[in-house]
């Protein structure tokens, strides 16, 4: 753990479909329907923005849709480690979805959805 990376994340795939529409296949995401991807990766996680309610309107649904940054340094992941749609989970075990995984000279930087339990 360092100063600039305090959180400790894990990355899991899920298994099974998470594109949106109707679908017999999809189940949604589900911790039990994951495969490991990394566990004990250094992290920052940063809030990016909140929009708007979610789209879906149930009474169990946040607020807002918030997106924030997950940044991982160098030599901690992989370039191409991370894809679209991979969970990653804090280690406050908060969950959040990747949607778009960003690599540059510094590590990644990923976009993310926080998603509610």
């Amino acid at each position: 753990m360092s100063f600039l990376y305090p959180r400790k994340i894990a990355i899991t795939r899920p298994n099974s479909d998470v594109t949106p529409g109707f679908s017999p296949n999809y189940s949604g995401v589900e911790p039990s329907a994951e495969t490991p991807v990394a566990s004990g990766v250094p992290a920052s996680i940063q809030l990016k923005k909140e929009r708007g309610k979610q789209d879906a309107g149930l009474p169990a649904d946040a607020a807002a849709k918030s997106f924030w940054t997950v940044m991982i340094p160098l030599g901690a992941a992989a370039n191409g480690l991370i894809a679209t749609n991979d969970i990653v989970t804090d280690d406050g075990n908060v969950r959040y979805q990747v949607l778009a995984p960003y690599w540059n000279s510094l590590g990644y930087a990923l976009l993310v959805e926080r998603l509610e339990p």
